[in-house]
Parts: structure tokens; sequence; C-alpha cells
């Protein structure tokens, strides 16, 4: 995640936990894990606060000594450089300005087109490659394609030419394609969508201008001049319709005596009216549903006998027709390093991007950054701006290599994979420096995968690394990793100057002094490590990438500070190259350490908060020219220790909780002197340090001297902090040569010492003497920057936290009387009043009572004249936990006298830190009153696992502190299904881009699970034993990808699974691991996933009681109170049944809470919740029928007659048979096969009559419906001949298509006659009277008949209205068939007609008299549709006679087609899903596409289910036939959206 934020320029600005690590700006990124990149918790104060520029005389500012004037120094602190002591190193050492180094940025990627990016000051490139290591941007380039004259064909069949010019002696082309969206950062992606939407709109706005107009003209012709209309015939205008549309009218009818002809000519005319009509509506339906597919990249990729080549064709981003973005035209790229050429998408987007080829051409990787975060942390570091020096970054002169790691398709978030390939490109450019302004939390520090290869990057490359501590601060314990947590690395916090603040910030009043910005994230690491190494200024306005629309931008976060501190060491390593010093990690970084400036003076958190402090570059530099002679040979110091009580080794020294400051204890320290692993044998014979051992503070107890060989040495230490006063201690143990103390500590020992306060526990004392009589320490929790470190007595009164206890209710006295206050047993702790200034940080440590597990937190703000914005933090630090899993923190604005309550879950028996702070820009003083209240309401004896249906989970529970209301509450949230793999695949990975030094070849498996779902909503994917690892996971990289059927891509996932809105349907799911041990991914083989449902309704699991109650299903418990140690058993379930999720199949399981505790004065139940799982067993399931299937024979029958067992085992074979190949029947003239003879006999002997007969005929047409071929839209009832190809020799097509001709009729007739069969078993008379009635089955049950015969008679009625159903439905499918074959490439032939050369068919033309005549059968045809679902029953009128030959189609096809779809509406309605393909493919044989369109809506455009790629090219066609290019080129790009050719590459 970014450890930045970015804000115009605000008053305030706070990094908020996110992914980058330090940078605040108006754009906000998307992840919000770590307080360092700021979305979700930032607060509305921090959205909307403007500052106003500063009033104070700039009179005293002076030219500078580089050339900057006034003008320019003004403002040369919004690109920080003189806290580091840059712009004086420069000054004295001008060619030491970063020329001859090499710095790699790990980040969102860099623009390589940005200001100040482009050459250094010397007039060498500034980048010299650029590289995305996510893959997100490769696109699968392994077709390979011959040309023909210049043309090739891409993926989906588009015809692409290329440039003549461009030579390939290969003659070989690869294609591939790439959707833009995929590719671009999501604001980007937004303006993208605005500016097509645009254009869009004024396209469909002419569209529904013409459809108007169409329909206005229409309704004024003479056949709108007789007399009367009926209601079939009167169609409304649209309400919303532009000006000038029509108004209600109604067409008249004919007038008595008025000829057939005239009838006819009104029947067209209304007919077309309908039509157009329904253009308009359809016109305003799809504009409801408009989603921009987005442009489609068309991709290729060849070798031009030198270098690979790519050339990308981007017609696709512009109007169609307009000429641009073709192929052709495009500019040949190569790999990055090699040219250092790239590209832009479009100059409307200004989106640059760069290619490169791998795997012997099969991958164009096109690379784009993911956001803005990362040019302008090149830009802190290295950006040159010739014309204005003040804008320069840190190091003008060094150069960059951009190496992309955070994915776009996960939103810039960084993978594995990326930061892998990361360290792959520094090795191979043989990089001098890493910045990485990324981090995350994590649960285990100095430890993973990528830690492993960073270390040996380090060690072994010798390559320093530079990381952002992080933006979670200001509680302690907060770093992340890499930075914060590693020992290779170097940590950053960051640091605000009143320059700073004046410049960058335009913060309106100047703050008094320097200071750590209030977000930068604290040490210690739970290891004891220190966390932050040093600090530089954490903002800055630099270069962001020209697609933002801006030069440059305002962002501030430890993501700013760890460029600036990389800048400075670059500046550091360009002058030891100067002086042809030897450089290494070690003597870098003791060169920094012990030289920074000093900050935070005597404060016990100052290490902590600063490091060593503010990054000195000139310091550092003369500290390396001293101390280079005796830096031999090069040595870095491996220190652990351990509690002499224990066997786990840590970097440093860290007693936390409660039981481990009460005595002194001894720790044993390790110390190994490490060379480099090729270090020979008489450098490590030198290695013989003679050290004294000095510590800090007296409770630390050392030897005073030691020798350390290269195998180093173990020693003791002894830390005491039984005297020490409650609060922070902070000392080290430090060894310096005693040859060359100058040198300062070779290594250190961090301690930290945290005494917490108890609440509720031992007799009441004051809080002012310690447990051992000794004088209690001086406030060091309160810091206050401009003002002493140091707080009188009288000030303790104001200032100090104390911790109180008293037995009664009245409030705690506010006054400030300067009295001491006392620790009672109500597990209260009362903090007095307490002042704030700009940058105060007030920390107590609490001692949290056992069986606590809330504790809410009272504020109430003084009398502010305006409001104070304050950073609360609730902080535990649990082993391998995170600490934002254990962190409760916000931001609020509190005005005079407001009050505010914070509540948040606790584990008992560890530490609790209370951070309060008043945000560094909220100016003006504060003070607030604190009242923290321990509660505990917890589980002590359950596992909360209801092991299955009609089972329940016995838990104990108990109020441990005081009486509590409590109301127990169970509510499930989540389905859990496990997968297991279905497919396994285990490869090596070639390519260079994931080859490890020393030959080590990454391998990948990837593993394919099925995924089938029955319930539509919410779902994500997840890998429960690696999700959430980041840093400190196992593995090179994890990425899942969820495919619906037609493998279009749904969801990519890595560390964070979210989740995605699914329909019912079928899905496919690839994981891929990655490590360079082959071995340990084999044991991976057979991981499971589990896929997660979130309930759109909780399910409640009942609490009760007592056993009986859970047995009796008794009424649940309800709200009570328990009182201080009391005990309550309750029952977790069972569920019930019919509360379960349909989909909880056997194996999956139920995941929520149980929820106890209920807040003080209210029913809202406290934070904090115990797990509870439901495992879902087999289901009880009702009898139910399946089509087709047989009831339970009746009870009067005791046991079935033999014969009949027989006739169901038979007709259960049919059933479930599946038919293979072109089956023939009666109507073939050939041999009836087996089915068709088993079928004669199960109809001649059917046992119970019509009934058995209508389940015989069901399942004869189901297989001979399977003979028919694919009907399209449009085929049925179609006038137009089936075409055939031209270039086929006549002959043989001709005889071919004869005996194609001859199977497809008999295969018509045989449906036909199974069809017309069926329908003749039904009395639709009677069926029609019986459905009529309203609820027939409560009729029958107060007849003679009894129930039991009511529901049999229900039962077969509707098994003979289904059957009906299916035979009318076959018969239309059957007679819907043309016998025309579907065009070999379907997308090409209709983008084709989408060219500019298409005719516009949207203006409706008058039909001629003659025509009107061949139309007359059509127009009745629709009347009698239209009234058939209507509900009107209406014989079918007179067939007409067409003008067509009739040996263009089956003979009187149209007129039964029109007959069977009339008897078939008369059942169902033409909206219902089952028939609307088949309405639809009517409409549009009668040339209504529109009307085609609109009956066909549910089966596209349905919410239920995926659309299929039929339907889709179906629509499309019938966009073109009624002229709507830009809707038909929608409709294309969305197939190609929906139905990807392959699936992509992880």
């Amino acid at each position: 995640m970014l450890w930045s934020s970015s804000y115009q320029l605000p008053a305030i600005n706070t990094p908020l936990p996110g992914k980058r690590t330090g940078v605040r700006s108006t754009q906000l990124h998307r992840h919000t894990r770590f307080p360092c990149t700021g979305r979700a918790e930032l607060p509305s104060y921090l959205q909307s606060t403007r500052a106003c520029a500063r009033s104070r005389s700039l009179a005293s500012v002076a030219v500078a000594s580089d050339g900057m004037h006034g003008a320019d120094m003004l403002f040369a602190a919004a690109m920080p450089k003189e806290e580091i002591g840059a712009l004086a190193f420069l000054k004295q050492q001008p060619d030491s300005d970063g020329r001859g180094v090499i710095v790699a940025i790990f980040d969102t990627g860099v623009d390589p087109g940005s200001e100040g990016l482009q050459v250094t000051p010397d007039g060498k490139p500034k980048i010299l490659d650029v590289v995305d290591g996510t893959g997100s941007g490769d696109v699968d380039t392994s077709t390979v394609v011959e040309p023909k004259d210049d043309v090739i064909t891409g993926i989906y069949g588009d015809k692409l030419t290329i440039n003549p010019e461009w030579s390939n002696p290969t003659g070989k082309w690869r294609v591939g394609v790439k959707h833009l969206y995929e590719l671009v950062p999501s604001g980007l992606k937004k303006r993208i969508q605005q500016d097509r939407r645009k254009l869009w709109d004024e396209q469909q706005s002419l569209s529904i201008a013409k459809a108007w107009s169409d329909l206005s003209k229409h309704s004024k012709t003479p056949a709108q001049t007789t007399k009367a209309a009926s209601p079939q015939e009167s169609t409304s205008a649209q309400d919303d319709g532009p000006e000038g549309a029509p108004s209600k009218k109604s067409d008249s009818t004919a007038e008595k005596g008025d000829a057939p002809r005239d009838s006819k000519l009104k029947g067209a005319h209304r007919l077309m009216k309908e039509e157009l009509q329904a253009r308009v509506e359809l016109l305003k339906e799809l504009q409801e549903g408009y989603e921009d597919p987005g442009p489609l990249l068309q991709c290729v990729v060849w070798h031009d006998g030198t270098h690979w080549r790519a050339a990308i064709d981007t017609s696709d981003m512009h109007e169609p027709g307009s000429g641009q973005g073709l192929l052709a035209d495009f500019q040949p790229l190569t790999n990055y390093k090699a040219e250092r050429q790239h590209g832009t998408f479009s100059p409307q987007d200004g989106c640059n991007f760069v290619c490169n080829i791998y795997e012997e051409g099969d991958v164009l990787s096109i690379v784009v950054d993911s956001g803005s975060h990362g040019t302008h942390v090149a830009g802190i570091t290295a950006a040159h701006q010739p014309d204005n020096p003040a804008l320069n970054g840190v190091a003008p002169g060094a150069q960059i290599i951009s190496c992309k790691i955070g994915d776009s398709r996960l939103g810039g978030m960084e993978t594995g994979t990326g930061l892998t390939r990361a360290l792959i490109t520094v090795l191979e450019h043989k990089a001098d420096l890493i910045n990485m302004s990324f981090g995350e939390a994590t649960s285990t520090p100095n430890y993973g995968r990528f830690i492993e290869l960073a270390n040996e990057v380090v060690h072994k490359h010798g390559v320093i690394f530079v990381s952002s501590a992080g933006n979670a601060g200001p509680a302690l314990s907060t770093v992340g990793a890499p930075g914060g947590t590693s020992s290779a690395i170097l940590s950053i916090g960051a640091y605000v100057s009143p320059a700073m603040a004046a410049m960058a910030h335009s913060v309106r009043q100047e703050i008094a002094q320097g200071q750590q910005y209030t977000w930068s994230s604290r040490g210690p690491t739970p290891d004891g490590a220190t966390g932050v190494v040093l600090s530089a200024p954490g903002g800055a306005i630099a270069p962001v990438p020209q697609w933002t629309e801006q030069v440059r931008q305002l962002m501030n976060g430890t993501s700013m500070s760890s460029p600036n501190a990389c800048g400075g060491v670059a500046l550091l390593l360009s002058a030891m190259k100067q002086h042809n010093m030897a450089i290494s990690p070690n003597r870098v970084r003791r060169a920094l350490e012990n030289t920074c400036q000093v900050l935070g003076g005597d404060d016990a958190d100052a290490v902590l908060t600063y490091g060593r402090g503010l990054l000195q570059v000139q310091k550092a530099f003369e500290y390396v020219s001293k101390t280079e002679e005796v830096d031999v040979p090069d040595v870095r110091y491996e220190v652990t220790a351990r509690r002499s009580d224990s066997a786990v080794s840590q970097r440093g020294i860290l007693l936390r909780d409660p039981l481990e400051s009460v005595k002194a204890v001894t720790h044993v320290c390790d110390v190994h002197p490490k060379l480099h692993e090729d270090a020979e044998m008489a450098a490590k014979l030198q290695v013989y340090d003679e050290v004294v051992l000095e510590c800090s503070q007296p409770w630390l107890e050392a030897p005073g001297a030691l020798i350390l060989p290269h195998n180093g040495r173990m020693f003791e230490v002894k830390v005491d902090p039984s005297g020490l006063a409650e609060g922070l201690h902070y000392g080290e143990v430090q060894a310096f040569d005693h040859k060359a103390k100058w040198r300062g500590p070779l290594f250190r020992i961090p301690v930290t010492v945290i005494k917490p306060s108890p609440v509720g526990k031992g007799p009441a004392r004051a809080t002012g003497q310690s447990e051992a009589g000794a004088p209690a320490g001086d406030l060091d929790a309160l810091r206050v920057p401009g003002m002493p470190s140091r707080i009188d007595e009288n000030q303790q009164a104001t200032s100090a936290l104390d911790v109180v206890s008293v037995t009664d209710d009245k409030p705690y006295d506010t006054s400030d009387d300067g009295q001491s206050v006392q620790v009672g047993q109500d597990y209260v702790a009362r903090l007095g009043k307490v002042q704030f200034q700009p940058g105060t940080e007030v920390r107590r440590f609490l001692d949290v009572p056992e069986g606590a597990s809330w504790a809410e937190m009272t504020l109430k703000a003084g009398n502010h004249d305006t409001p104070r914005n304050f950073m609360l933090r609730a902080t535990q630090v649990l082993p391998h936990t995170r600490y934002s899993d254990t962190e409760a923190r916000t931001y609020c604005s509190l005005g005079a006298h407001a009050r505010h309550v914070m509540s948040f879950k606790l584990t008992p028996g560890a530490t609790l830190e209370v951070t309060l702070s008043q945000f560094w820009s909220s100016l003006g003083q504060g003070s607030l009153q604190v009242e923290v209240a321990f509660h505990g309401v917890a589980v002590v004896q359950g596992t909360g696992v209801i092991p299955g249906p009609s089972r329940s989970a016995k838990v104990q529970i108990r109020a441990a502190l005081r009486t509590e209301k409590i109301n127990p509450s169970v509510k499930m949230h989540t389905l859990q299904v496990p997968l297991r793999p279905t497919d396994t695949q285990m490869q090596p990975l070639c390519s260079p881009r994931d080859q490890l030094p020393q030959g080590r070849i990454i391998h990948a498996l990837t593993l394919t699970y099925k995924l089938s779902l029955e319930t539509e909503g919410k779902h994500r994917v997840t890998v429960p034993m690696l999700n959430r690892y980041v840093y400190d996971g196992e593995f090179e990289g994890q990425m899942s990808m969820l495919h619906d059927a037609n493998k279009r891509l749904i969801k990519v996932s890595d560390i964070y699974p979210e989740f995605a809105d699914l329909k019912k349907g079928e899905y496919t799911i690839r994981l891929q691991l990655r490590h360079d041990d082959a071995a340990l991914l084999d044991k991976m083989k057979d991981a499971p996933v589990v896929v997660e449902r979130k309930l759109k309704e909780p399910v409640m699991v009942p609490v009760y009681a007592t056993v009986r109650d859970a047995v009796k299903a008794a009424k649940p418990v309800k709200e009570r109170s328990l009182y201080a140690g009391e005990r309550a058993v309750y029952f977790l379930g069972p569920v019930p049944q019919d509360k379960l999720p349909k989909d909880a199949s056997p194996g999956s399981s139920l995941a929520g809470s149980l929820k106890l505790g209920l807040l003080q004065g209210s029913k809202e139940h406290a934070p904090g919740a115990f797990p509870v799982f439901y495992s879902c067993g087999l289901k009880s399931k009702a009898p139910s029928d399946k089509d087709g299937g047989q009831e339970a024979d009746d009870k009067e029958e005791e046991e079935p007659r033999l014969e009949h067992a027989v006739w169901e085992a038979k007709l259960k074979f049919l059933q479930s048979s599946k038919p293979k190949g072109k089956s023939q029947g009666a109507g073939s003239g050939a041999k009836p096969s087996a089915a068709a003879e088993l079928e004669e006999e199960l109809l001649q002997s059917a046992p119970k009559g019509d009934q058995d007969k209508m389940r015989v005929l069901r399942s004869r047409l189901k297989r001979l419906s399977s003979n028919l071929p694919e009907s399209s839209i449009g085929s049925a009832g179609s006038k137009q001949s089936p075409q055939g190809d031209p270039h086929e020799d006549p002959q043989g097509a001709s005889q071919e298509s004869q005996s194609q001709q001859m199977n497809l009729t008999a295969a018509v007739q045989d449906v036909v006659a199974a069809a017309d069969a069926a329908i003749g078993l039904v009395d639709q008379v009677a069926l029609a009277q019986y459905v009529a009635i309203k609820s027939p089955e409560q009729l029958e049950r107060v007849s003679l008949e009894g129930t039991d015969a009511a529901a049999k008679k229900k039962k077969e009625k509707e098994d003979m209205k289904q059957g009906l159903i299916e035979a009318l439905t076959c018969k239309c499918l059957a007679l819907s068939v043309d016998g025309s074959e579907e065009p070999s490439d379907v997308l090409q032939q209709l983008e084709a007609a989408a060219g500019p050369e298409a005719p516009d068919p949207s203006q409706p033309q008058q039909p001629e008299a003659d025509a009107e005549e061949g139309r007359s059968g059509t127009t009745e045809q629709l009347q009698d549709t239209a009234e058939a679902a209507n509900g009107v029953d209406r014989q079918p009128a007179a067939t007409g006679t067409g003008r067509d030959d009739p040996t263009d189609q089956p003979p009187a096809s149209q007129d039964d087609f029109r007959g069977a779809m009339h008897e078939l509406l008369k059942w169902v309605p033409a909206k219902d899903p089952k028939v609307t393909a088949l309405y639809a493919s009517y409409e549009a044989g009668q040339e209504r596409p529109a009307s085609a369109c609109r009956a066909m809506a549910k089966s596209v455009d349905s919410d239920g289910k995926a659309p299929l790629k039929k339907d889709l090219v179906a629509r499309a066609e019938l966009f073109r036939q009624l002229g709507w290019k830009h809707w038909h080129l929608h409709e294309l790009s969305r197939i190609k959206l929906l139905f990807p050719k392959s699936y992509p590459l992880f």
C-alpha cells in the first residue's frame, strides 16, 4: 500500500492508512490499511479545510548561491532540500549532484514523459528503464498470423493493415488484444469514460431525434384520416419526448364500405407506427442501461532482424471512421531500455506508456503507471528542472529505473511477483539505490520471502535500500513492513519544517519549530528494534504524470520522506564515487546514523519517533571521508537478544506487558560481525574489534568491554525496571571502538520499557509515587514542540495524565488544583485535564484488567475559540498480530465543550497505549478531559462451533469487572464453500525477468477450481493460508483469478480478496503460486480455496438459556444483566432448516459472531465479538417432482404392478439418455431408431392414458429437437433465402445443399409431428377453464373428491399444461428454422457492415400498393400475436398470399409459424424468458428490428444469468438494421469484452 496521501493545498494534511507510505494529495488512494495514504479514515474537516497563505514579510529572502533568486527561493521549500543539508553540500560539491548513481523506484510506475524526468544536468537520459513487474499490462501475443496484401487478421477477426515499411524478415506477425480500462489508473479511466460519454450522448441524441421525427411523420400520413380507432390501435407518444414529439392520437378505423385493400393499408400503417414507437422506447431503455465497455487495443509484435518490435492499433479510442489511431500509423516501439522511446494512447488522455517484449515475442508488456504516486516520488529524488533549479529534486544528476510494483488490476496494490521482479531488475541494471514508498502492516517483523530476497540484494550485492516507515502514527509500534520492520532497509520517518509548513502546506501561522508529522509511524517493532532509522522532509510539490492534467502536485507522507532521504544518499554516493571511496551499505548506514541532527531532546520516545534524527548529507560525507581508512574490513554487526529464561531471540529488548516490568531481568546478547559471503580468510582473520560498552540509562547494566572476533561473542545485559515510574522509558547499550570513539557506536542494543498504570488492582494509591517508593519520573509521555521538554510541578497538575478510581458515579473533578489523584477498584482510568499545542502528543499506558473485553473512552473538549483537530489511538501489541488488527483509531474535530465517545475491543492482560495528539497544523491551544472505562463480558468456555443440523453449541460467559447488560445475539454473515483443485500444473518460468541470481529459476504452480453458483450475490475467493501475508508471506507470488463460463475475467485477488457481484452459473477459479523451490510448491498441489458469499440478510442463530429450550425451540433469550463475577451458560442453535441459505450444501459452513455486552446507556452491542461457525450438513428435502417425473403410487395401491414398474423404468431410461448425433424419426423415411421404437411401445402401453402419453411425447420432443440447428434472431418467417458461398463448386455445393435441406426438412417434420401429437392429447378448452379458476385447488378441497384428489388433479392439469407449452415451443422452434448456416466469422461481417459504406436502413419506407398487399398476411399475423399476448382468444385470420417465390422458403412456413406462435402465446406471455427468443426471431423476420430487440431484452440483459453470445450477435445485427451505428459498435465491443478468446496471463 502507498505510504502517502495527497491534497492540493490544505491547511491540514494527514496521511491516513493506505498502501503508499507517505503522500497526501487531493487524489486520495483507495487502499486504507495503513495510515499513510489516506482515504477511508479521512475526516470531513481534512477534506474541506483550506489554509490561507501567510502574510508575513518576505523581504529577508536572499539570493541563493546556485543562481536561485528571491522569487525562486520563496517557493523552494515546496521541494525541501535545505533541511537535510543538500543545498550546502551541492554548493561545496556541485558535480556530486547524483551523477553516476542509479536509483530504482519501486512504486506505481514513473511517467517517461513527465516534466523534470527527461535528462540529467550532464545530458544523460534520466530514465534508464521502465518495467512492469506485476504483469498487469501483459498481453498474450503467442498467436502467429501471416499477412495477405499487407493485411493481417487480429484475435477477433479484425482486419489490420500493417505498414509496408516495417521490416519483418520472418513474415510472421504475432497478435493480441488488451482492453484499455485494464491498463489505466482509475482516475484516468473515469475521465476517459466521461469524454467518451459526451460523444456518445451526441450520437444518441441524434438517433432519438430521428426516431421521434420518423414517428411524427408517420403519424401524419393519410391513413390517419379515418374516423375511429380501437384501443388496440392507439399508441401514445413518450411523455418525456423532445419538443415537437407527437401527442396522443388514435389511428382511425376504416369506414364502412372500405375496400379490403384499404383495410390492409390500415393494418400496415398501424404496424409501422408500433415499430417506430418501439424504436423510441428502445433507445430510452438502452440509454438507461448503458455501460461503456471501453476501447480495445489491437497489439502486433514482430522481429525486425535486430529487435522485437510492437505496434498498437488505438483506433477504437477515436471516433469511428476518423482514420486516427490506425496500426499502420503507429511508431513501433521496442524494449524501453534499448531505445528509451515511449508512446501516448491519444492526445486527449495524455497517458504515456512503454513496451517491453518477453519470451521470444509471446508476451508484450504495456507499461502504464497505476497512479501518480511513483512519478511524484521519482521527482523528489532526482527531478532536474533546468529552467527553475529551485524545483529540482534532491539529486538532479541521478538516473532512475522505474519498477512498477503496484498492480493496476488491484488498484495499485503491490504484489509479491512485482516485488520479486523489481529486485531482479535492480541487479540487472546494477543499481546503487532502491527507494520504496510502499508498505503494509505485518504480523511478523523482519521475516518473509521478500525480506530474504531484500537481504540478499543488500548484503550480497551491495545495494542500499531506502523505504518509508509508514503513516500509522502517532502510536508506538506502528512502523510498517518492509521499511520499518526489516534490518537491511533504512526506514525513514516524516519531518515537517517551518518553511515547508509555510510554502508547501500554506499554513496561516508559522509553526514554532520543525517536528514530526503527527501521522508518521513510530517504533519500536514488536521484536524490540527501533523501527525508524532516521527522518527526512515528508512533503513536497513534485512532478506528476501528464494524464493528471497538471505539472506538479502536493503530496505528503513517509512516501515523500523516503525519496527525500534516498536523494540525500544519492548525493553521498555520488561524492564517494567522485572521490573513489569504497561504498557499502554498512559504511553508508553507519555514516548516516552517526551524523544525523538529533531531534526530540531527552524525550523517552525521541529515538522511536525520529530515529537517529534528521539526515545531514554534508556531515555524512565528512564522516565517510574520515573513516575510510578505519572501516577495513567492511563489517556489519548482527545483534540479537533473548531473555535468559526464554528461547526466543529478538533484535532488541522490549518490555511492554505488565508482568515484564515488575522485576529485574537479564538478557543474553549475541553479536556477530558479518563480512561479505565471498570474503577471503585473510579478511575474516582481520576481524578483531576491541569495543567498550556504555549504557545510556542507569537502569541498564552491561559489561564494560568486549573483544569481538569474526565468530562473535555473547554477553549479558541486565534491565531493572522495578524502580521506574509508570510510562515509557528508552535506553541503549552502545558499543564504541575504544581506539576511535569518535566513530560513534558500531552497534546498539535498543531497550524499550513500558510500565503500565494498573487499573482496578491493589489498594488505593497516588500515582505520584512509584511502587518502590522512589520519586516519580517526569511526565515523559507529554511532549509539546516549541515548549520545554520538562514540566515543572505546577505544570504537572494541569498536564499530567493520572489514573483515578472512585466508588460513586459523581463526575470527576476537572479543576486545575494540582491535587494528586487515586487508583482504586472501579476499572475507570481518568486522565486529568490535558493541554495541547499543535503537534502535542500525549501517550498513556494502562494495564488492561483480566476479564476486560472492551473499553469506552470519553473525551470532552475545553473552551476552544475554534474547533481543534485530534488524532486518537488505542493500541495493543500482540504476538504475530498486525498492529492494525488490535488498534482503534479515529480523527475528530472538537469545538468548545464538545464531547466524543470512542469504544474499542480489548485483549485482557496486554498493555493498552492511549495516544492523544493535536494535529500538527491545527493551530491554537487545545485541551481535553479523558476517561477510559473498562468493561468485560467474555466467553470463558466453549468453542462457538455448531457442528451441524439439529445441534447446538454450549458457551459459558462471565462478567468479570462490573455489572453489565447483555443481549446475546448470533448473526451469520457469510457462507463459506471450500473447493479442491480440479487441475494442477507446475512449470518453470524461463524468462529473464523471472530468474534469480545464480541461475535460480522461479516456478509457477497453477491450480484450477470449478465453482457452480445457485444463488447470485457478492462473492470473493480466499486462500486462508496465504491471504493477508504480504512481506511476511512464504511465496514470491500469489494471485487468483475468477472467470465466468466464457473465460471473461471477473475479479483478480491477491493478499486482500474483495467481493464481486456474481450471477448464477458456472465459474472457473485459477490460483497461481510462485517460488524458486519446486518442492515447496509441490506441497501446495491440493491447497483448497474458500469461496465466501456475503449473505443479503444475516442468518440469525437462536440463543437459548437451557438445553430444554433449545430442543423445544422455545423463545430465545433477551436482554438481561450480569453482576460482577456472575457466570451464565447459553446454547447456540440449532438453526432452523428453513432459515439456512438454499446453497448451503454439505461441506460448506456459515461464519458469523456472537455479540454479548451492550454499550453503556445504549442498545448497541459493544465492539469485539466471539467467532461462531455453523457446519452445514445434509438438508431434509420435501418430496418434489421433476418435469415428466412419476408421483408416488396411489395410497390404495400397496404395490405397483410389475408392468407399471417396467414401463416406468423404460421411460426413465429414455429420459436419461442423451441424444447421439442426428437421430431419425418417423418423418425421415428411414428405419426408426431404437429410441423411436421404444417410444412407440410406451405410447401403446401407457398405464395412465393421456397423462403418461404426454410424458413419452415430451421425451420424444427433447430427443428430436436436438436435431434442429440453432435458430438465430431474424430467421423465423424470414423472406430471405439462404445465400451460398460463391467460391464453392456449384455442382458439389448444390448436391450437398440438397442433402442438408432434405435432412433438415425431415427433422422439422419429425418435431412438428411429435408436437402435434402432444397438442392433440390436451383438451385445451377444459384446461383453460381450470386455469382460469382462481385457486382451483381450494374449490376442489371442499368438493366430494377431498384434499388428496384435488392435489392429484391439480398435478395432472399442471403437467398437461407444461406438456402443451413444451410442444408448442418445439413446434415454433422447428418452424422457425430457415436452413441457413451461421457465417464463419460473424463479428467480422458485422463490423464490416458497420463501416462508412453501410447503408442506413433506419429510415422507414412506405410500402407501395403491391408490397402492401404482399404484407397483408404479416399484418394480421402480428395483430394475432399481440392479441394473444394480451389474452384475447381470436382465431388466426386467413392467410394472405405472399409475393415471394414459394421455392425460396418451406411451403406455408410463415403461416404455420404464425399459427403456432398464436397458440403458444395463449398460454405463455410474450415476455416470458421461455419464448422471448422465438418471439424476437419472429419480429425480426417480419422486418421489425426494434420490436425484436425489445422482445429479447430479458434474455440479453437478464440480471440472473450471463447473456449468450448468439443473442448479443443477433442484437448487434438488429442495431445495424436500425441504422444505430453507435449501438451496433457498442454491442460488438461488448461481445469482445464478454467472450475473450483465452484466459488472461497472470
